[in-house]
C-alpha cells in the first residue's frame, strides 16, 4: 500500500502543536542564540613560555654570527690539516653530564 500525501487535519495537529508548544520555542531561541554566539567566537592559541623561548632560539639560529662563522671556518681548517686534537676525557665527561641532566 502507497500513501501519497498525509491527510491535512494530521499536518494541521501536529503544525499547531509545535508552534504553540513553549519547549519547542525555547529550545529554537536556545539553538539560535548558540548559533549566533559560535559564529561569534574567535580561534585563540596560548603558546607556553617553553614554546617561546623555542621559537626565540629557532630564530636566533636563523641568522648566523659572525663570530660564530670564523669559528667553525677554523674548526674546518685544523680538521683538514690534522692539527685538530680531540680530548677524550672532556667529550665523555659532557656526554655524562648530559645524561645526568636527562635522567633526573
Amino acid at each position: 500500500m502507497k500513501i501519497n500525501s498525509t491527510p491535512n487535519y494530521i499536518n494541521q495537529v501536529y503544525g499547531n502543536q509545535q508552534v504553540n508548544n513553549p519547549v519547542t520555542q525555547d529550545l529554537r531561541q536556545d539553538l539560535k542564540a548558540q548559533k549566533n554566539a559560535d559564529e561569534t567566537q574567535t580561534d585563540s592559541l596560548n603558546l607556553s613560555n617553553k614554546t617561546k623561548d623555542l621559537q626565540k632560539i629557532s630564530k636566533a639560529m636563523e641568522t648566523e654570527s659572525t663570530d660564530r662563522a670564523k669559528y667553525v671556518a677554523d674548526i674546518k681548517q685544523k680538521v683538514e690539516t690534522n692539527q685538530y686534537d680531540i680530548n677524550a676525557e672532556l667529550v665523555a665527561e659532557k656526554m655524562g653530564n648530559f645524561i645526568l641532566n636527562e635522567v633526573i
